[in-house]
């Protein structure tokens, strides 16, 4: 009897370990440096905060960088990509496209709430001089303290 019981038990922890990264690779990034502004350890470093305060507060902090909008509307582009890349329904998702010079925000669920229009405003009074000036990790690391 109680070889069965231990053998159910590794059995269930091999199914456990096999099934958990699964999981973990369906969750989408939230960071995206698609525009390559930032350098390996940037990216590092800014994946793993977005990740802890994500977890911590119970929604999605995404950072999105494209290289070009090839003429979509950058809110749109935004939007879309919130709500067609598996993200938390509560989020907000700051997206950069680097050759257009634009940036917008996309808000979803709880997010609407938490990051109302001014609560947008004051965050890009934080983070665009950085930005301006091609700071983009100091401008990622405020965006994401802020959040």
């Amino acid at each position: 009897m109680k070889k069965h019981v231990i053998y159910m038990i590794g059995i269930l922890l091999l199914v456990l370990c096999v099934l958990l990264p699964l999981h973990a690779a369906d969750a989408p990034a939230r960071l995206l440096d698609e525009a390559d502004l930032l350098t390996d350890s940037e990216e590092a470093a800014l994946l793993n905060k977005l990740d802890e305060i994500s977890t911590r507060q119970g929604l999605d902090i995404v950072i999105v960088t494209i290289p070009n909008l090839y003429g979509e509307d950058i809110t749109t582009f935004a939007d879309d990509f919130y709500d067609e890349n598996g993200y938390h329904p509560d989020g907000i998702l700051l997206l950069i496209s680097d050759y257009d010079r634009e940036w917008a925000f996309s808000t979803s669920g709880y997010g609407i709430t938490a990051f109302t229009d001014a609560g947008q405003e004051y965050l890009t009074g934080q983070f665009l001089d950085a930005l301006s000036e091609g700071e983009y990790a100091a401008a990622f690391d405020t965006y994401a303290d802020l959040c």
